[in-house]
């Protein structure tokens, strides 16, 4: 399949793009699975975070198939700006990829890790793939549509749902990091009304507010953009939103950027409503 035309409006549901992304997904999480059998051989970036060989053997399948499918449109990976081969550019479109998104649960042997691969465009995730290969199920998200879908031993996708996110309960439920203990973020929450609060890892916090399983995900720490992109994506499609802390939708790629984000809120329903 060759390059879609980057420069108008994206066809929806986006079908042939998602597609693509989703099988990328799924046989990068299959290299990470079996890196996972093999044992995870674990070394420190400049950034004093983990990687392991998973990491980069995902990532370079992914981005294999990405040019291969779409040769024009800009990549912007994990390991790749490690590397410090990304472009710096804000270009009106590019792909953003985080192959193992939760590389610390991966490595503490739990199954809250994810393979998130995002089409950014005009500034924001227009469609977006997070795959969790230890639990079998994958979500994507297209224009003004969500899914969540169980992957079969083969690879094949099947009992697919749409998924839209709830009108926030009397007690709306929280989600924070499994990994990450973050005093700026648990402040954020001691100010909330009632709630109830529960840690998942990964770009799943997304996925679980789309569900309607959750209602808020705060973030008040910078992360990079292809830590969030594919689950917002997902968010969205599912009628949620991702603001930053001016009530604003989060916005994608910047000149000279070092692909930062800010701090965010994820709603299930807009804080206004």
């Amino acid at each position: 399949m060759g390059a879609p035309d980057m420069s108008t409006p994206a066809p929806l549901p986006l079908a042939d793009l998602t597609e693509t992304l989703e099988r990328a997904a799924i046989a990068a999480g299959d290299e990470i699975l079996a890196a996972r059998n093999a044992g995870a051989r674990v070394s420190i970036k400049s950034d004093s975070t983990p990687v392991t060989q998973a990491d980069r053997a995902a990532e370079s399948l992914i981005l294999e198939r990405l040019r291969a499918s779409f040769p024009d449109v800009p990549v912007v990976a994990e390991e790749m700006a490690e590397d410090g081969k990304c472009p710096s550019c804000a270009q009106a479109s590019y792909f953003l990829v985080d192959a193992l998104d939760g590389t610390g649960d991966f490595i503490a042997g739990r199954n809250d890790f994810t393979v998130n691969i995002a089409l950014i465009r005009d500034f924001k995730p227009v469609a977006g793939v997070v795959y969790a290969p230890a639990l079998g199920k994958i979500w994507t998200g297209a224009g003004p549509q969500a899914r969540v879908g169980a992957v079969t031993e083969t690879g094949e996708v099947i009992d697919r749902t749409i998924i839209r996110t709830r009108k926030r309960p009397k007690t709306p439920v929280a989600l924070i990091s499994l990994s990450h203990r973050e005093p700026e973020t648990q402040a954020w929450l001691d100010k909330m009304p009632a709630h109830e609060t529960a840690h998942v890892g990964s770009s799943l916090k997304f996925c679980l507010v789309a569900e309607g399983r959750a209602d808020v995900y705060p973030r008040l720490v910078c992360l990079k953009q292809w830590d969030i992109a594919a689950g917002d994506a997902v968010l969205r499609a599912a009628g949620g939103f991702t603001l930053d802390m001016d009530g604003a939708p989060l916005r994608y790629g910047v000149d000279n950027s070092d692909f930062g984000c800010g701090r965010f809120i994820c709603w299930g329903e807009h804080p206004g409503s």
